[in-house]
């Protein structure tokens, strides 16, 4: 196949194609041919590889040719999703929704809402709330900070039916802190809602998150 192209395109003159400036043979031939040339290095990196289609009127037409412009650097693909992550993680911030409110034995305390976080309003992907003494219900989790999440209480009955917190939908406006945010709520008094920010490591018994 070499000894066919070299033949059809023996007879060449160089000339160059509009912005990408690639060094490339235009073959002199009576024929409809095809003909691969590979043109020199470029000042940057890579090789381009010219398809170029020769009619009879000695046109050439380019099928495909990349400009050293668009052509990825491979090797800095993977430290820029690192540094991308990265930030996407100290965009999240630690909050603890306690809920202070007596219920029958066997009951218990779910927290749902709007966001996918929350279980988008599903009672069945609700999360679980832990009882702790002086009957506060609460339950921790990383959320997006700067953006602001509705979210309700449930109490799960011992047989599976659930009841609603009354009122209007709670709200939460997070932001970027390195603290815990803690937001203490009323079961059926929206106005007494407190939002603080407590030191992660306040609690002592509280293991260290890595």
């Amino acid at each position: 196949m070499m000894k066919a192209l070299t033949s059809s395109c023996s007879k060449a003159t160089v000339e160059t194609l509009g912005p990408f400036s690639p060094r490339v043979p235009r073959c002199v031939s009576d024929r409809p041919e095809f003909c691969f040339t590979l043109r020199s290095k470029n000042e940057k990196r890579g090789w381009n590889l010219l398809l170029l289609k020769l009619v009879r009127n000695n046109d050439l037409y380019p099928v495909h040719a990349v400009p050293p412009k668009d052509q990825v650097d491979l090797e800095t693909v993977e430290p820029q999703a690192q540094q991308s992550e990265q930030t996407n993680e100290s965009k999240f911030v630690r909050v603890s929704f306690q809920l202070q409110k007596t219920c029958n034995f066997g009951e218990q305390f779910l927290i749902v809402g709007g966001d996918p976080v929350l279980g988008s309003w599903d009672p069945l992907e609700a999360l679980p709330m832990t009882w702790s003494e002086g009957h506060v219900w609460a339950v921790e989790l990383d959320m997006p900070a700067g953006q602001t999440f509705q979210y309700k209480f449930i109490l799960k009955g011992e047989g599976g039916d659930i009841i609603w917190q009354p009122g209007l939908d709670r709200l939460i406006h997070t932001w970027e802190t390195k603290n815990r945010i803690v937001v203490l709520e009323d079961w059926e008094n929206v106005e007494l809602q407190k939002i603080t920010e407590e030191d992660q490591l306040a609690e002592p018994n509280e293991e260290p998150q890595v």
